[in-house]
Formats: structure tokens, sequence, C-alpha cells
């Protein structure tokens, strides 16, 4: 009998074996799938890193060359994206259990020093020597920062060293590894800790931890990589059957806000088009098409209705321009949100329209995302026509609002707005409706609404 029932288990033990060994081999096979395809995405956002810093130093170099607003604006808006990108670049690596934030800060500051000049209008108001200076500064400090990522470059290729051991390693210590990635990337920020002689102009750190603060409420429903690509898609309009590719990768917790870098191509086209969308709510942050422009074809008036129509069909309500210009066969369009009879400076918009066929390839909306919201507005102390008297005698009013803006410690401060100029010279001065204090003079950028 014990034969009998030998000779029936032992095949369903056999088979039960195999069947074990099949699946642990599949789990085994899943498991190294997964941590292949992570090794790569770090082994290729630090080779980004690299690239983009690389880049940013040539592109910090042409702009203490250049002489000219037409081609300094575009070289400064490259060194604003550039910045922007590296820093999503970092927030990709496996670095969130070690301190890295001093490069980050520092790339954060690149970018809005580099955006904050591009986007003024340098005709009328050059860049100072101070800022020149500061540009020289920073071409040499990227040129740092790119020869030590180039270090841990060459000690992970010629070590084979391996991303997911730096994860391990950070995360529990125990594992014995060769630490060159970790000792690098520290040396990398300690050096930027160093970067005591930058001087990016008033308001630009205290501009950053206060974005920081307002990122971590940034409201909304978790989404997924499929759910971003999906909301970028849906964004720019490319139906899925026209699609050759879509691909979709998380930044990391070392940024402001977490959030997917989506790259997609059209059928038919090698040119990518790149949406960054926030986890937190899937609100498109911002848009580029990398195409080439060509001859302009549109008015300026034309693009303008183009912009618009796109902020609509986006759900941007209540919605002034507020300035706009031309330059690289694009309108640009920068927006500002009204409450009522206010202007809410915080909350802006940019739209860039190709003048070629009126395609809009370009657009910002974080200013919006992490400022917008329904303010109570405060019961004003000065009158409009007192608020008058604190200004300039020479100083000619065009046009005067209500107004809340954000100061340089990145306080919101309800003002009277008022536009108009000294001579050729066109400014915007604002008046603090509580106090009578100056509270900021904006030369004014482009033309005006």
């Amino acid at each position: 009998m014990y034969g009998k029932i030998s000779g029936i288990l032992m095949p369903i033990l056999a088979i039960g074996g195999i069947g074990l060994g099949v699946w642990g081999y599949q789990e085994n096979q899943e498991k190294n799938s997964v941590l292949i395809k992570a090794e790569n995405q770090y082994q290729n956002s630090f080779h980004n890193l690299n690239y983009h810093v690389g880049k940013l130093q040539d592109e910090l170099g042409k702009t203490i060359a250049v002489n000219s607003r037409r081609q300094l604006t575009p070289s400064l808006t490259n060194v604003w994206r550039l910045a922007y990108s590296a820093q999503h670049d970092v927030g990709q690596l496996p670095l969130t259990l070690m301190p890295f934030n001093k490069t980050e800060e520092f790339l954060s500051n690149v970018a809005d020093f580099s955006y904050q000049t591009a986007v003024r209008d340098l005709d009328k108001n050059p860049l100072t020597p101070k800022e020149y200076k500061t540009l020289q500064t920073l071409y040499q400090h990227s040129k740092d920062i790119h020869t030590e990522l180039q270090k841990v470059q060459t000690a992970i290729i010629q070590k084979h060293l391996r991303w997911m051991d730096v994860e391990s390693a950070l995360a529990t210590e125990d594992k014995p590894v060769d630490n060159s990635i970790i000792d690098g990337l520290r040396m990398v920020d300690k050096n930027v800790q160093g970067y005591r002689d930058v001087d990016f102009g008033a308001g630009i750190g205290s501009l950053n931890r206060s974005r920081t603060i307002k990122a971590q409420a940034m409201k909304g429903m978790p989404v997924t990589a499929e759910q971003a690509k999906q909301r970028a898609a849906d964004f720019v309009k490319i139906p899925a059957n026209q699609l050759a590719e879509a691909a979709a990768v998380p930044n990391g917790k070392g940024t402001e806000y977490e959030s997917y870098s989506v790259r997609m191509v059209r059928k038919g086209s090698a040119v990518p088009i790149n949406v960054d969308v926030a986890k937190r709510g899937g609100h498109v942050v911002w848009l580029m098409d990398e195409r080439d422009v060509s001859a302009p074809k549109l008015s300026l008036r034309e693009a303008h209705t183009r912009a618009d129509a796109y902020l609509k069909a986006h759900n941007y309500d209540s919605m002034d321009t507020l300035s706009y210009s031309e330059y690289g066969g694009l309108g640009v369009f920068t927006y500002i949100y009204k409450q009522g009879d206010v202007r809410v400076h915080p909350d802006t918009v940019t739209v860039k329209v190709a003048l070629d066929n009126g395609e809009i390839t370009g657009f910002q909306s974080e200013p919006y995302l992490l400022n917008h919201h329904s303010r109570k507005i405060p019961q004003a102390k000065l009158t409009m026509v007192q608020a008058r008297k604190r200004l300039n005698p020479a100083f000619r009013v065009n046009d005067l609002n209500k107004a809340i803006i954000e100061n340089d410690r990145g306080d919101e401060v309800y003002t009277y707005e008022f536009y108009g100029s000294i001579g050729q010279e066109h400014y915007r001065i604002f008046i603090n409706a509580l106090t009578g204090d100056e509270e900021k003079v904006e030369k004014i950028k482009g033309a005006t609404t």
C-alpha cells in the first residue's frame, strides 16, 4: 500500500517541485528585470545630469560673450531650461538619504536668475556690471561642477559601479561597497556650499524658500506615470494613434515637488515634446516643443489670439495679458490672474506661440500652480489718490490698478499699481495700500496692457 501511495505522491511532489522551481525562477527573473530597469534609469539620469551641466556651462559662456539682446535673451532662456533640467535630473537619482540640497539650491537659483533676466527688456534695461560678474562666476562654478561630475562618471565606468549599490549603502550602510559615487557627489555638494561669491540679487534665495513651502501644499490626488502620460498627451492634444513614443520618468523627492517628466514624439517626427506633470493633482507645470521655428507668417496680434484661446481651452479663467514680446520667431505672452478688480501678480502663466504656424511651443504655469488661491483682500488705508502723491513728480501715469504682489521676502502685499514713464523709459511702480511705502519698481519688458 505504501508503495502505491509513494508511486502516486512522488510524481505529484516532483511536479510541485518543478512548479515551485519555475515560479521561483520567474520571480527571480522579474526581480532582476525591475532592478535592471531601475539601474538603467539611474544611469540615464546621471548621464543626463552630466550632459545638462556641461551644456549649462557652454550656454553660460555664450552669455558673457554675446553683446546683443537678440542673442542674449535666447541664451539666457537656454540657461534657465538647462538649470531646470539639471535640477530635475538630480531628483531622479537615489539621493534622498544623502544631503545634496546645496547643489539643488544652486541650480534653482541659476534658473531663477537667468529666467528673471531673460524676460525683461534687455534693450532698455541691459545687464549691469554686477550681473555680468554674476554670469562669469556662474560659468566658472558650472565648469567646476561639471569637472567633478565627470570624475564620478569616470569612476562608474572604470570600476563598473552600480547606482543600486549606492541606494543600498545609503539605506543601510551595512554592506561594504565602493563609495566613489557617494564621495564624489558629497564633494560636489561641499564645493557648492562654498560658493559665497555669487550675487544673484535681491529676492532669489527667499523666493526659493517661499516656493518650497508652497510646493509642499500643492493640492490634488496623486497620479500614476500612465496617467501623467495621458494628461500630457491630452494637454498637447495628441491622439494616442499619432504618438510614436511616450515615456514618463518620475522626478524624485529631492525636488520641490514630485512630478513626472514626460517625453513625447509624434509619428513622422523626430522632434520631442517635453512636458512636466505634477504628481499631486496631475497639473501640467511646463511644456516645451523643441522644433525649429521657421520664418514668421503670423502677426503678434494673431498669435495673441491663439494664446488667449489656448488658456481658455485649458480652464485658465479671469486671466489678463500682463506683457508680450517677440523674439526668435516666437510670440511670448505673460498672463496674470485677476480676482475681482485686483491684479494678482504671483499667479502668472506664460505662453509661447510659434509665429510660423501658430502652434503653442512653450507653456509655463509653475507660478500660478504654486500661488493660486482665493485671497482675502485687506481694507486699504490709503486711497489711490493718496498713494499717487507718493510717486516721483516726474513720473507720468498712464494706467493704474489695484494689485497684489510678492515682495523680496516672498510675502504678499496689497498695493496700488501705477504704470507710466519718465522721459522715454517705462516703469511699473507699486505703492503699499496699507503703509504708503514704495514696494517695488519694475522696468517694463516688451509691451504691456
